[in-house]
């Protein structure tokens, strides 16, 4: 068929969100909402810690705060097609807002679920896997698209 990167990435885009949707309303279905909340939250968790991981083992060889992890954000970013970003540091801070969200618009459509608490653990976990657990973060998500937000908003800050 001789597709292109572009759209290689575009099919595994929308696989992987699509996948994420459909395991977590199965989920939800047969063991009841708050139990697909607890395992989708282990799941993301545990795909972050590896991502991170894959991408220092890979990609990032020798990651460096923030700019490496900032880097990390935006592959990810892009794998979830989670576009309308703006990255932002102030400080030690890292502030991210996304206006356009594959996985967002799938909550929405769904009406189920709030990605907020999944957000903030694999923000984490992108942190321990990508710095080898030598760098913790602190993640606060302040907006959110699916409380009629005009953006979902996430501060990230580096723990001493």
């Amino acid at each position: 068929m001789g597709l292109s990167n572009e759209q290689l990435l575009d099919i595994a885009q929308y696989a992987v969100t699509r996948l994420d949707g459909g395991w977590f309303l199965g989920a939800a279905k047969r063991l009841g909402i708050e139990k697909a909340w607890e395992l989708d939250v282990e799941a993301w968790r545990h795909f972050s810690y590896v991502f991170g991981k894959k991408l220092r083992t890979d990609y990032i060889p020798d990651p460096v705060w923030p700019e490496s992890y900032i880097e990390a954000i935006n592959i990810m970013g892009q794998i979830l097609k989670t576009e309308g970003r703006q990255i932002s540091l102030e400080g030690n801070t890292i502030r991210l807002r996304v206006t356009d969200c594959e996985t967002q618009k799938m909550i929405a459509k769904a009406g189920v679920a709030d990605c907020g608490i999944v957000t903030v653990y694999s923000y984490e976990q992108l942190a321990q896997g990508l710095f080898a657990r030598t760098i913790s973060v602190s993640v606060q998500h302040l907006k959110n698209l699916n409380h009629g937000d005009d953006c979902c908003e996430v501060l990230i800050v580096k723990n001493d």
